[in-house]
């Protein structure tokens, strides 16, 4: 009997992992990365990848907070693994709405985040291949903004908490169910998981394991990767991550990693937009089919478009796209919160908690393991969980 079931081994339920490993007994229960997407009949994940933006900077002050605490952990969750998933490369903010502007400009004063704020011309010179408007506004924030490798950063929280007892189980949870002494996990492997408390981190996938839905979206992403030789990598060596509010009729932002290799031996830079006229999707078989190898080549042309404008001196010599889920939630923030069944929840990234998993695992963590919500700086009402559905706006998942 463990003292805490963790159902899902992304991002926050690994940090999840970790946090709960210092004081309890606890079992990660996820799949592993698919080896044939094609074959693949569960639940799929977006951390699939080897690049990701992280920044301190944001027009949300919870999710500023959240960025910030997760950030100060990266050193220790590396000296704790020993495997690195961090480049400090800074990051750049450009965007032209008054609104937006004014609020990660107050966001930043308030949390004592360094910033620059000017125009292009200011804060771009040394940055002669990325081409944005002349009279936007950028912001421009240091390292330790920059980017992560999320695969590496989920392999160093399961080291990390491995080395503090934690178990890791690969397999795919169908249902839970109260016991005389908490909880029985049943697994698509057959096996039965029996923990005092349960938290449920599994992403879009996680409605599928509560007797009522909560207020979740999932949209469709597309992720192009543009290929790049060893001699540009090397002249881009310097170049931050990038996010970009559009002024375009089909993409309502974008963010850009600086070239990374990925495990197929070659060199990208990502770019991942969100489309305007995005579907739904609605259930876990829609899901799974947007995540099929070439279902998201259809958006290549406009992705390569504005990567093109946005590095047109760029030589790219290969293109690639990957899909991707964005779980949206009605509060724009992740739902952390007890439900009435006594299953703690932790999920609903809105596209914005890859560099924030830390700090929402170690939330969900301590609420599971204590029943209660403690933080002096992050109010609870602002994570709880909301039933029913809703319908996300169209446009930007930066702009918020």
């Amino acid at each position: 009997m463990q003292d805490l079931a963790i159902v899902g081994m992304g991002l926050i339920g690994s940090a999840a992992l970790r946090h709960a490993a210092a004081s309890a007994s606890v079992v990660g229960i996820g799949p592993p990365e698919p080896t044939s997407w094609p074959d693949h009949r569960g639940p799929f994940a977006s951390h699939y990848d080897s690049g990701r933006i992280t920044r301190r900077l944001d027009a949300r002050p919870q999710w500023a907070l959240l960025a910030s605490r997760s950030i100060d952990q990266y050193p220790v969750i590396e000296a704790q693994s020993g495997i690195e998933f961090h480049r400090p490369v800074g990051m750049v903010f450009v965007r032209n709405d008054p609104d937006g502007i004014e609020n990660l400009t107050a966001v930043a004063a308030a949390q004592n985040i360094p910033v620059e704020i000017g125009r292009p011309a200011q804060l771009l010179g040394d940055l002669p291949y990325l081409s944005v408007p002349d009279a936007w506004t950028v912001f421009r924030e240091p390292g330790p903004a920059g980017a992560i490798d999320p695969r590496r950063m989920i392999d160093a929280q399961h080291r990390a908490a491995k080395r503090r007892h934690a178990l890791v189980a690969r397999d795919v949870v169908m249902s839970i169910r109260p016991s005389l002494s908490g909880f029985e996990l049943l697994t698509v492997a057959g096996r039965t998981h029996q923990a005092k408390q349960v938290l449920i981190a599994a992403g879009a996938y996680s409605n599928q394991l509560l007797p009522q839905p909560l207020a979740i979206s999932v949209r469709p992403e597309a992720v192009v990767l543009g290929e790049i030789d060893d001699d540009e990598a090397s002249r881009l060596s310097a170049m931050p991550s990038i996010i970009h509010l559009l002024d375009d009729p089909e993409l309502g932002d974008v963010y850009l990693v600086p070239p990374v290799r990925y495990p197929d031996g070659k060199l990208y830079i990502k770019m991942g937009g969100s489309h305007r006229a995005a579907p739904l999707l609605d259930d876990p078989v829609t899901m799974n089919e947007w995540m099929q190898p070439g279902a998201a080549d259809d958006r290549l042309p406009v992705l390569r478009r504005v990567l093109t404008e946005l590095l047109p001196d760029v030589n790219f010599v290969g293109w690639r796209t990957r899909p991707c889920l964005i779980t949206d939630t009605e509060s724009g923030l992740p739902y952390i919160d007890r439900l009435d069944n006594g299953v703690t929840v932790a999920f609903g990234g809105n596209g914005h908690a890859a560099k924030s998993a830390d700090a929402i695992g170690a939330l969900a963590a301590h609420l599971a393991l204590t029943g209660s919500w403690d933080d002096a700086e992050l109010d609870g009402h602002d994570f709880v969980a909301r039933f029913g559905s809703f319908t996300p706006a169209i446009g930007s998942r930066h702009g918020n």
